[in-house]
């Protein structure tokens, strides 16, 4: 962490989180300079980036993770996901994924969010072109056509820093993406995932679980450990019931709705809850600041392409500004064909997630059916699962040089 910031930078990231992290890595790369301002201080239990929650990264993600220099020490924390069950309950439709069966070792990788924190924050001390600065808050936000100015308190004082281009990465709630009047389109779903960690009796070996139920999906992801990461979906009026069970009562009415390909539900972690909604930016930038992360969007995690959708965007906006002849990295044109490069992906991404968010919350009798010819079909038809699993891995998206395989 440095002492005292500069009075000015090419580039100014707000938010530390794991997008505003990751770019930081990615600027470095590619030999730009970077101050990041972040509120919480580095392993406090209250930052929400990085807390006990996990994330599943895509094939395409590890490799731009590997682009940025972290993907072995990740890889020491993670667990490859090597297969994928795709399921209905009470139907018999389904569809598996494995990675050997696409050229592949592995079609992803699931990490706790504190421990991706660790990484990303082990590799930013090494770089001398990232400054980090925490806790802090930005005050005051104002920029014309040549430059932006923040006003931020430290614990030394207010001091006035100057950039070029200031990226928001402060989350889906984001201060600052409002004050620049940027909208957002906001879908509530009117559920709320459940996150814990759970141990079973069985041995997960590399397999997620997808199983669609009757409110919503639930995810069952490899950890370390033999342990899986659950995200549950329940209506938000009776979320609160299932946080108030014992650790038995909930460990069987989530046997009841996963079923027993893992056997038991041997114990139970601490459990969270959060509200499922998503939200899309009409803009990625105003002026001389740019929006990642869930400050762009935040999506239904029935996908997984949250983090995936965010790590593009990084990607993108670090290849967009290593393009850049001389040092305006804030201008107008520099910034339009960033968001002109994203449309395609996002549009897409979030059309797909809320469509499958929709399409498996629809109980009606005729929709199950074909929901579940359309599982045993991606089963059975060698066509289309080998495009379930490019999806699936990332590669279907449009995607930077960082996330080729080739790289």
């Amino acid at each position: 962490m440095t002492a005292k910031p500069n009075n000015t930078y090419p580039v100014v990231i707000v938010g530390g989180g794991m997008a505003g992290a990751s770019l930081s890595l990615a600027l470095a790369r590619q030999g730009i300079a970077c101050a990041v301002f972040e509120a919480y201080a580095a392993n406090m239990p209250s930052q929400p980036s990085f807390d006990d929650r996990t994330v599943a990264l895509s094939a395409a993600s590890l490799n731009i993770l590997r682009n940025l220099g972290v993907g072995d020490d990740f890889m020491r924390v993670a667990e490859p996901i090597k297969h994928i069950h795709v399921s209905e309950q009470s139907h018999i439709g389904f569809t598996r994924l494995k990675a050997k069966d696409h050229g592949m070792e592995q079609l992803g990788a699931v990490v706790e969010n504190w421990q991706l924190g660790k990484v990303l924050h082990k590799n930013i001390e090494q770089q001398a072109l990232i400054d980090w600065f925490a806790p802090t808050k930005v005050l005051q936000l104002e920029q014309d056509s040549d430059k932006a100015q923040l006003t931020i308190e430290t614990s030394d004082g207010e001091v006035t820093v100057e950039a070029s281009l200031v990226v928001l990465a402060d989350g889906a709630r984001s201060p600052l993406r409002n004050s620049l009047h940027i909208e957002s389109d906001i879908r509530d779903f009117g559920t709320s995932a459940i996150v814990c960690n759970v141990a079973t009796q069985q041995a997960h070996q590399g397999c997620a679980y997808e199983r669609f139920t009757a409110d919503g999906p639930l995810a069952m992801l490899p950890l370390t450990h033999n342990r899986m990461a659950l995200v549950w979906s329940k209506p938000n009026d009776e979320v609160e019931s299932y946080l108030a069970l014992s650790e038995q009562e909930f460990a069987t009415a989530l046997e009841n709705d996963f079923g027993a390909r893992l056997g038991r539900i041997t114990k139970v972690g601490k459990r969270f809850t959060f509200p499922l909604i998503q939200q899309q930016a009409e803009t990625l930038f105003r002026g001389r600041c740019v929006v990642i992360g869930n400050a762009a969007q935040s999506l239904h995690p029935i996908a997984g392409q949250g983090f995936n959708l965010g790590l593009r965007d990084i990607a993108y906006l670090s290849q967009c500004l290593a393009a850049v002849e001389g040092d305006d990295y804030g201008a107008y044109q520099v910034l339009r064909d960033y968001e002109h490069k994203r449309h395609a992906d996002r549009s897409k991404t979030v059309w797909i997630t809320e469509s499958l968010a929709r399409l498996f919350a629809n109980s009606w009798a005729p929709m199950s059916i074909s929901r579940n010819l359309m599982l045993k079909a991606l089963d059975i038809m060698p066509v289309a699962k080998d495009f379930f699993a490019q999806q699936a891995m990332g590669f279907n998206f449009q995607n930077s040089k960082l996330a080729a395989n080739d790289e």
